[in-house]
């Protein structure tokens, strides 16, 4: 292996696989350099290991009855097809490019070829049946399975003739350059093969970041992204996100009157919106109400199903133990909840969900529907195999660069947290403060008042018969009293202005803030997340199919007795923890790539720094514009009425 090891110990993701240490995440310094079967030969092994098997199954096709069609994919792609990864890359894989299947149908039939022993399609016969299966679940999704097989294989549907285009189309780059490292070596090896457990030890290509020695030197393998690829990708996914505050798409939330339970009150939320969900969604004005215990829900089933996206929390519930809700509370948390809602919706996958669109656009009580819809609380990625493009392309070229930035993020997050979290506080006294030369610069208009009130006994001015005192002050005092009524009014004026720009502040500027600190949490959760989540057991895996492997070896060569069910329920065991072993290296693959997705699009929020500080300094300017205004008027008034002397 050249140069630095990508998978070493600043991987985030690294899963610690050595020979005799329990895995210690984030911090492993296992070369991995594998010292097991590799999750490429975990379908197989196994299966090729009996003398009377010959990689097929015991099925017959009566030659009459083979649908045109499959014959012509076979003549078109007999030469390239050799195991399941063959047909994976050359039919199901095109299929769901093409959006006639998803992942789930592709993963489901994969895992019947396996499981029936279909995976050499070095025999005609087993690619027919694969191919059948295919053509049914294109007939009606759902029946693409082994049984149906069975039963309608005199009358097996053709594979329709659109879709026959694409699949007999040949992509030689892509037949002569690609490996899928996760089942590249999957028709090679087998229980008794000279691999990890035997003297010729075979290196994992998707740890290693090498080609495996088993596999063709004719083979090579696909070059990391350039640069030019790799910013495509990476502007891929941040053009997909767009987190602006004052963005289009703005959901309206208000409390409406409490409603008296049989024990509690309670207070409902009125959210009206406009916004186009996807196909789903009903158009034009949707108007839903919604309870606190309703979002604890949605963000709870959030949790659940996408738990390696950075996901918005949840104003608490009370924000003093205790304490009976008030106004502000209820404000504080009103404008909580609205900045959940729209970090929702500005997500690109989670305001795609069903039940985010239900939240937002059904006008039904939630208790109740909960309790009628089947909910798919499941992993977002489930049935889903993770990219080779990813894996041999993208990760090798980023995946260095992505985790040192990765893992300086995490340290310096709580630092970051605390810095901003100061801002908050500083732009809040700066509101109070604001607040507070409005009250004051009343009491300067109240006081003013009284001082009028007064003044005549100070300064005899008002006409009075025979007062020569009262008439020597008459025209200056009276000129003093006019303008002090300008100064009142230009305390009432700037004080007005002081009040409109506090309630800016507190609404827009205030919310900025706060809405970048809440993605700055959201991040925090996400690493916590992974940290909890993304364990796994493939070193105890490892560690039990190499002593399954060896007591399979012992007892197949030395114990003539034991019984060939026994042998037979040992090697499934073996084969079942392989495939445990694949799903979880897929998974932990995926998990890096939502990962990788999340701090990609995480990168946009940069500009919500410009969007408050923006606002911040126009506000202000238009504030402090108006003030000056008010200043000069003011000060013309005075400069030329109020007398210095007699």
């Amino acid at each position: 292996m050249s140069g630095s090891n990508i998978y070493g110990s600043e991987d985030p993701w690294a899963n610690g696989w050595t020979n005799d240490e329990t895995p210690d995440h984030g911090s492993t310094t296992t070369p991995f350099n594998s010292v097991y079967l590799t999750p490429s030969q975990i379908l197989t092994n196994g299966d090729d290991s009996e003398e009377e098997s010959d990689g097929t199954n015991d099925f017959k096709f009566d030659e009459a009855k083979i649908p045109a069609s499959y014959k012509q994919l076979y003549t078109e792609l007999k030469d390239q097809l050799v195991s399941g990864n063959d047909f994976e890359r050359l039919i199901l894989d095109k299929l769901v490019a093409h959006h006639n299947f998803s992942g789930y149908q592709r993963t489901r039939i994969v895992n019947t070829i396996f499981d029936q022993n279909l995976a050499n399609f070095t025999h005609p016969s087993n690619f027919f049946q694969s191919l059948g299966m295919v053509a049914l679940e294109l007939d009606l999704a759902g029946t693409g399975d082994y049984v149906t097989l069975q039963f309608k294989i005199a009358d097996l549907p053709d594979i329709p003739k659109d879709i026959m285009h694409f699949l007999v189309e040949t992509d030689s780059s892509e037949a002569k350059t690609f490996i899928d490292p996760l089942t590249s070596q999957l028709a090679e090896s087998g229980i008794d093969d000279d691999t990890a457990w035997g003297p010729g030890q075979l290196k994992e290509p998707l740890l290693a970041e090498t080609v495996s020695p088993n596999q063709s030197t004719n083979t090579p393998i696909e070059e990391p992204a350039a640069f030019t690829e790799l910013k495509k990708y990476i502007n891929d996914y941040r053009d997909m996100f767009r987190p602006l505050y004052d963005g289009k798409q703005i959901i309206f939330i208000k409390e409406v009157p409490e409603k008296e339970g049989l024990i509690f009150k309670h207070i409902n939320y009125a959210i009206t919106h406009q916004i186009n969900l996807g196909m789903n969604s009903p158009a034009g004005l949707k108007k839903v109400l919604r309870r606190y215990s309703d979002f604890v829900w949605l963000l709870e089933f959030l949790l659940k199903k996408y738990p390696f996206r950075v996901i918005p929390g949840l104003p608490p519930k009370k924000f003093n133990v205790g304490a009976s809700p008030d106004s502000q509370f209820l404000q504080r948390r009103r404008r909580g909840l609205y900045r959940f809602l729209n970090q929702i919706i500005k997500h690109p996958v989670l305001r795609k969900d069903p039940v985010v669109i239900t939240f937002l656009s059904v006008p039904t009580d939630l208790v109740s529907w909960r309790k009628q819809a089947q909910i798919d609380y499941s992993l977002e990625f489930k049935g889903i195999k993770i990219s080779p493009h990813f894996m041999n392309k993208i990760w090798p070229a980023i995946g260095e660069d992505f985790m040192k930035k990765w893992h300086k993020t995490e340290q310096s997050l709580p630092k970051i947290i605390e810095v901003w979290t100061k801002l908050v506080i500083l732009i809040e006294r700066y509101e109070k403060r604001q607040q507070q030369i409005a009250y004051d610069n009343n009491k300067f208009v109240e006081m003013l008042g009284r001082f009028q009130d007064l003044n005549n006994d100070l300064y005899p001015h008002l006409e009075e018969k025979d007062s020569a005192i009262s008439a020597n002050n008459h025209d200056d005092f009276s000129a003093i009293d006019n303008s002090l009524n300008t100064v009142s009014e230009f305390f009432t004026n700037s004080s007005q202005a002081i009040v409109d720009e506090t309630f800016a502040i507190n609404t827009s500027v205030l919310e900025k803030f706060k809405n970048f600190l809440d993605y700055l949490y959201s991040l925090v959760e996400l690493f916590e997340r992974h940290k909890r989540l993304s364990t796994n057991t493939i070193s105890q895996l490892q560690n039990r199919i190499r002593d399954g492997e060896a007591k399979f070896n012992r007892l197949s060569d030395e114990d003539a007795d034991i019984k060939g069910s026994d042998l037979a329920k040992m090697k499934q065991s073996i084969i079942n923890d392989k495939q445990e072993m694949f799903q979880q290296l897929n998974k932990d693959w995926l998990i890096k790539e939502r990962c990788l997705q999340e701090y990609l699009m995480f990168q946009e929020t940069q500009y919500l720094l410009s969007e408050m500080w923006i606002d911040w300094s126009r506000g202000r300017t238009k504030f402090h514009g108006k003030l000056s205004s008010l200043y000069d008027t003011m000060d013309t008034v005075i400069q030329n009425d109020m007398p210095l002397s007699r």
